[in-house]
């Protein structure tokens, strides 16, 4: 704020110089008001607070020290700064009296007018300052109480020397409570005897933040030491910012990813039994039809049968794909790596899903390259990619519709890749669901009815596999309407072997050998139709419906195969395993487990010493070809 223009108040009894010292003021620019007695002084100076009184030290009635002390004794009147000006009082011993008895200038009659003004200005000069300084200290003072956090200011000994009102609020609500205490002494008193950080110590040149717990807060508390002109640390800066409700966000937070961990890991507990127990009555189904299929007479499947042989192999599908995303999030996917041809899979992909594509009416067209392109890969899960995209193709892609699968060679830098594009003419994405589109349970706008179905989990399944294999999946689209285009990027394996190994497929004997087959399976429905199945192509066949009886059976029949389920009441199929494994004639049998458990348990099986690993619902013939490619006996070997 602007200074006003300063006030000065002219008390002298004698009228000539009282008129000459006001005039030569007045001249200089000054606004001067006057008074004759020391009455007249205090009453002035009550009423108008001049910045500066003239104060003449030979008065009527009261002298000028006399008023000199008064005036500085009143808080009201404290401030104003006082010159003795006298044609009397002109020795030494008399400007000190004056000066101790709190006047701020003294000057002798006859006095230079160029000394009185200058005297005048510096006096007044000396009052701003002094005003402006009590002003900022008054702010400082008022910032500094108003903060949030504690803070205080430590000698050279590490004793409060200042405080804000927050800092006492901590310990004990009063400066006196703070002020040239050790701070160390106070924050060992509120930790209750805790061990404490070096920044609430005594170490002045600590530069340390800590957290600390005073009560039942939690405190962050940062020190900086407050150095002198040489370098020397002569105090210390100690700031307390309360962060409890940091802390119990964290808590929360923490306890709260803990919440989802185990819902997470709940989750895919349930998925794993959710996946056996429907897989059991999908495997009675398949079985049944099977069956079904092998004692009517030639020609006569019906729509129906076909219909449900269709639907049970989506389901199993489906179940796959859940169990998958689940071990996926665990991290329990592991790529079986070989040398792969791309165009192969590729081919055997679009074959699997070619009927599928036609029965909806959609017009497929493959694109191949002449030569092989080899990748190191899982053949399999690379089959998987290829039939999820097309799966997808044939979701949104109403019928009359064209799909197209191409596959080219791209030099990328120093690496060859492989291209897989499927594209087709379907309901098209948008710009938002394109990005988007490969996240868990993301799909395409579903009508109500769900004709197109799906989970939303095929595509997540494609990048996920397509990443650990090295590449990359994009998606693209021109918009709603206009088609989808899936393009899969995979790096070419850079050096081949000149003499690959050529897949061989054992080929099933020409006439079948029955086998004794023990088969250990709680679930009626799929025991009774596999037992019916096993029976049909000429195998002698005893059932168990628990491990307990399967391990008794065992001796008596001697079989050359035992088919034991996983998930058994009791005694599981991993105990049975050990049993049979340890018992006479054990290492002969060929035991295959023979489950709707997947993924982590092949590995324990293998650890059981079960030869196999089959998950349910297995096609009927290819059951029926691996026991024919079985020999007679388990090799010792």
């Amino acid at each position: 704020m602007p200074h006003r223009e300063p006030i000065l108040l002219n008390i002298n009894d004698n009228e000539a110089n009282r008129y000459a010292v006001t005039r030569i003021l007045r001249a200089s620019g000054f606004q001067v008001a006057e008074g004759g007695t020391g009455s007249e002084a205090l009453h002035l100076a009550a009423e108008l607070r001049p910045d500066l009184i003239i104060l003449d030290v030979k008065l009527p009635d009261i002298n000028g020290i006399e008023v000199c002390r008064r005036l500085k004794s009143d808080p009201h009147t404290s401030n104003i700064v006082v010159m003795h000006l006298s044609a009397n009082y002109i020795r030494t011993e008399n400007k000190v009296e004056g000066l101790e008895s709190g006047a701020d200038g003294y000057l002798t009659q006859p006095v230079d007018t160029a000394e009185l003004l200058a005297t005048v200005r510096s006096l007044l000069r000396l009052r701003r300052a002094e005003e402006d300084a009590r002003s900022a200290a008054v702010q400082w003072k008022t910032t500094f109480d108003s903060l949030g956090d504690g803070v205080c200011l430590l000698d050279g000994r590490g004793r409060v020397m200042r405080a804000n009102r927050s800092f006492e609020s901590l310990f004990g609500g009063s400066e006196a409570a703070v002020l040239g205490q050790s701070f160390a002494a106070l924050m060992r008193e509120a930790a209750s005897g805790e061990a404490l950080p070096a920044s609430c110590g005594e170490a002045l040149d600590c530069r340390e933040e800590a957290t600390v717990c005073l009560g039942s807060r939690w405190y962050r508390v940062a020190a900086n030491p407050v150095e002198g002109d040489a370098g020397q640390v002569t105090g210390a800066v100690r700031i307390l910012t309360d962060i409890t409700p940091h802390r119990q966000l964290q808590e929360e937070l923490r306890q709260r990813a803990a919440e989802l961990a185990e819902a997470d890991r709940r989750k895919d507990e349930f998925l794993a039994m959710l996946a056996h127990e429907l897989r059991n009555p999908l495997s009675a189904i398949v079985n049944s039809l099977h069956l079904a299929e092998a004692t009517q007479p030639q020609g006569a499947e019906s729509r129906a049968m076909r219909v449900l042989a269709r639907q049970s192999q989506h389901m199993a599908r489906m179940v796959d794909d859940l169990l998958d995303v689940s071990r996926f999030n665990r991290g329990h996917i592991e790529l079986r790596r070989a040398l792969v041809d791309l165009r192969q899979v590729v081919q055997h992909g679009v074959e699997a899903r070619r009927q599928s594509l036609l029965d909806k009416g959609l017009h497929l067209e493959l694109t191949l390259p002449a030569e092989a392109l080899w990748l190191e890969g899982d053949a399999t899960r690379l089959e998987q990619v290829v039939s999820n995209l097309l799966d997808n193709a044939r979701k949104y892609t109403p019928v009359g519709g064209h799909v197209f699968v191409g596959v080219t060679v791209e030099q990328q830098a120093q690496e060859r890749q492989v291209v897989l594009r499927v594209k087709d003419t379907g309901i098209g994405m948008s710009a938002e669901l394109q990005s988007r589109v490969f996240e868990l349970f993301v799909q395409g706008e579903q009508q109500l009815d769900r004709s197109r179905g799906g989970l939303g989990i095929g595509l997540t399944l494609v990048r996920r596999l397509v990443e650990l294999h090295g590449g990359r999946v994009r998606a693209y689209s021109e918009g709603e309407g206009k088609g989808s285009e899936l393009m899969v990027t995979l790096p070419l394996a850079a050096q081949v072997v000149a003499s690959l190994p050529v897949e061989t497929r054992i080929a099933p004997p020409e006439t079948s050998a029955a086998r004794r087959v023990l088969l250990v399976e709680d679930n009626e429905d799929t025991r009774e139709v596999l037992r019916e199945l096993l029976e049909m192509w000429g195998h002698e066949v005893a059932v168990a419906e628990d491990g307990f009886r399967g391990v008794e059976r065992f001796p008596a029949l001697r079989p050359h195969v035992a088919l034991v389920d996983l998930g058994l009441p009791g005694m599981d199929g991993f105990q049975v395993a050990r049993r049979i494994r340890e018992s006479e004639g054990g290492q002969d049998v060929y035991l295959v487990a023979l489950t709707g458990y997947s993924g982590e348990h092949r590995s324990r099986a293998v650890e059981a010493g079960f030869d196999l690993h089959v998950v349910k619902p297995v096609k009927p013939d290819e059951l029926e070809r691996l026991l024919n490619q079985l020999p007679a006996r388990k090799s010792r070997a």
